[in-house]
């Protein structure tokens, strides 16, 4: 069984202090989904942004990000609720 290599997560500090501002349940929920990235950034549901190389967005639930990916690294760039 081939062992895979988790992502470097860098979260860029304006997606820190959104998410602070977010409610509770918010929090954990972006805290997971960021999580999920380190093992696999582009889980089903992520979504390819075009004509930006390396760009993905994923919806769940309220929250919306975006990130970029690059070898083993993973960077979040925003972070949204409704």
């Amino acid at each position: 069984m081939p062992i895979t290599t988790p992502y470097h997560i860098k979260i860029a500090p304006a997606v820190n202090r959104a998410i602070r501002m977010f409610t509770l349940k918010n929090q954990k929920l972006a805290i997971k989904l960021i999580e999920a990235l380190s093992v696999n950034p582009r889980p089903p549901g992520a979504v390819k942004i075009e004509g930006l190389i390396g760009l993905y967005r994923q919806n769940i639930g309220h929250i919306h990000l975006i990130y970029k990916v690059e070898e083993q690294e993973v960077l979040v760039l925003l972070i949204l609720t409704r």
